[in-house]
């Protein structure tokens, strides 16, 4: 393995020898095509398929980067393929795309995408490029600016290795919204990509590869981000549950993982690198890890889980509880292993109760939960606890934990259902990032379930302006019509800090805290003119969609006992989900509308979809 200083003094001159406008001495002779950059390109090429190099040559100081997207936005042609390549290969590190979006790469490109003839080898790198970039947050948002959707939508009727490519793109752009309505998931949409999907990755996990193989290998950790990316819709949930060869495989990223075993070989094209995966690829164990647990939602019943995982011949309690303490893996996908655990044994250990949670010592004394999604405005969580903890009010968060409990570490879900057991309030902060993460979905259950036997207070807080209007599915049925306050702009957390603890120290005096309807108004230039306590606290009213009485007619038909083919089913059901009234249904999606149909007895199944039908044309 070469040095930094090693490759520097070779890459430099090839930096050199690309940069656009630069002329060579084959440009100055006028013999046309520049063979001498063509030639560097291919030498930065070879030398970014070394993983180890890819640190080095994607970093600020060397400035590769740079010169590799404009060598795309001027050049065309073979010295254009070469430096995709090279963007290909360098992409499959984090920190890369990071840089590589702060250089406007992702929309230059796309640029390059639309400029290239169909099937040229040009065409197939720039998508290459984006489906391998675009599993990183800040590239799917870049993209999905630059008029992504729009672009790539169309190369899904083409199927095929761009139909499947395409599909992956779109993955990480609209994945993490749920379907709504009639709207079909992209699985739903496109039935025949689950195929494809499924084929690639059984090809690519297993290193297969030539005859027989007509889609070859794709880089692993494009694959897994993909499914975890899908598996939030809970439309595509249902189908990629039922494919066992992609449980199959997810389990096998584990296995290869946990075994420290080297990364797959490339089989598709004769290529010597690996895909990816074994024992140092942790975004793509992780990656699976938040899969299984997605896809585990499916199964409300755990024992329906545990069967579904004996059907398929895997051992998953066993590779859960190594997870749990394998040493280079996040508190999150620690925590999505101990999920998993829980519902897998038979004899669960039953979490912990108030009564036996909170030591003696402190028999009443509670604190306030922060409940968050890290990937959403987490600086405006901090300075929320900052604001509070000033004001007098005994704050958890889970990186920082309180006095009652430590922070997030070892059993990360024990730590998470005593976090909460010990809150008189938990903050929840709405968020889409909120109501895509497993973590907090499971977070979420907890709290609400807390709530509803009157153990703790929920206090939301919106972190996006119009997240509001659509708020919907699991999420939705939980805020219901619930006051919230704004925290989607620094400007909000000293005015929504108060309030909270003005309301929280109203509670604990045994007062209705005095609500004001929110007027226009600016933060206060000074925190000590703020009391911390009794003033007026300021909330907004959630805003209810407009009911459509046909919703009070299909709550008559599902609260009656007579008309459901599993009255304790039906009951349990709506307890689950916490559907407590009609005015709720309004916030169900496609899949619980099926399952709430699925309990209902012909006849008044009938007259239900037919009161569906009106409500949603």
């Amino acid at each position: 393995m070469a040095s930094n200083k090693e490759l520097k003094r070779i890459i430099l001159p090839l930096i050199n020898a690309i940069q656009p406008g630069r002329k060579t001495l084959i440009n100055i002779m006028g013999f046309g095509r520049d063979n001498a950059r063509v030639e560097a390109l291919g030498k930065l090429m070879n030398l970014s398929y070394a993983d180890e190099n890819g640190v080095y040559m994607g970093s600020k100081d060397l400035g590769l980067l740079p010169a590799l997207i404009a060598v795309v936005s001027s050049d065309s042609g073979e010295a254009r393929v070469k430096a995709l390549g090279t963007l290909w290969n360098l992409s499959l590190r984090h920190e890369n795309i990071d840089y590589l979006v702060c250089c406007h790469g992702m929309s230059v490109v796309l640029a390059a995408l639309q400029l290239s003839p169909k099937g040229s080898d040009s065409f197939k790198t720039s998508l290459t490029v984006l489906m391998v970039s675009g599993r990183i947050l800040s590239a799917a948002r870049d993209l999905f600016v630059a008029g992504g959707v729009e672009i790539i939508s169309p190369l899904l009727d083409g199927g095929g290795v761009d139909g499947i490519k395409a599909a992956i793109i779109l993955s990480f752009l609209l994945g993490k919204e749920e379907s709504r309505g009639t709207q079909l998931s992209l699985l739903e949409s496109k039935p025949q990509l689950t195929d494809l999907l499924e084929s690639i990755f059984n090809n690519t996990v297993n290193g297969l590869g030539g005859d027989g193989y007509e889609f070859g290998n794709f880089d692993l950790v494009v694959i897994v981000a993909a499914i975890a990316s899908m598996a939030v819709s809970d439309n595509n949930k249902a189908i990629l549950s039922q494919r066992p060869t992609i449980l199959l495989c997810l389990f096998q990223v584990l296995s290869l993982f946990l075994d420290d075993s080297p990364p797959i070989p490339y089989r598709g094209t004769g290529n010597s690198y690996g895909v990816g995966g074994g024992g140092q690829d942790i975004e793509s164990a992780e990656s699976a890890i938040e899969s299984l647990q997605l896809l585990s939602f499916v199964y409300e019943n755990d024992s329906d889980l545990r069967q579904h995982y004996k059907e398929i011949g895997v051992d998953v309690l066993f590779s859960m509880k190594r997870i749990m303490t394998h040493p280079k893996l996040s508190n999150n996908a620690k925590q999505g292993a101990q999920y998993l655990r829980n519902r897998l044994e038979e004899k669960t250990v039953p979490l912990p109760t108030v009564e036996t949670a909170i030591p003696s010592v402190v028999e009443h004394k509670k604190h306030l939960m922060l409940s968050y999604a890290w990937g959403c405005k987490k600086e405006l969580v901090i300075s929320l606890q900052e604001k509070l903890t000033s004001f007098g009010v005994e704050v958890w968060r889970d990186e920082t934990g309180s006095s009652l409990l430590s922070k997030m570490q070892g059993a990360t879900d024990d730590i998470m259902a005593k976090a909460i057991e010990l809150s008189h309030t938990v903050v929840v902060c709405v968020s889409p990032h909120y109501k895509a993460s497993a973590n907090c979905r499971q977070e979420g259950k907890y709290t609400n379930a807390m709530y509803k036997k009157g153990m703790l207070n929920i206090i939301y807080v919106m972190m996006d302006g119009d997240y509001y209007k659509s708020v919907d599915g699991w999420l939705g049925i939980m805020l219901g019509d619930s006051l919230w306050y704004p925290l989607w702009d620094a400007q909000n957390v000293i005015q929504t800090a108060s309030d909270i603890a003005a309301n929280v120290t109203a509670c604990h005096r045994g007062d209705t805290p005095h609500l004001v309807v929110p007027q226009a108004s600016s933060p206060a230039k000074d925190d000590s003119l703020r009391p911390p306590v009794g003033s007026p606290v300021t909330l907004v009213q959630q805003s209810s969609p407009a009911i459509d009485p046909h919703y009070d007619e299909a709550w008559t038909i599902l609260t009656d006992p007579s008309k459901a083919s599993d009255p304790e089913g039906l009951t349990s059901y709506l307890s689950e989900i916490g559907l407590s009234k009609s005015s709720e249904l309004v916030y169900c999606d496609e899949e619980i509308w099926n399952e709430l149909v699925s309990y209902v007895k012909l006849i008044p199944k009938r007259a239900l979809l037919h009161i569906l039908k009106k409500i949603h044309p």
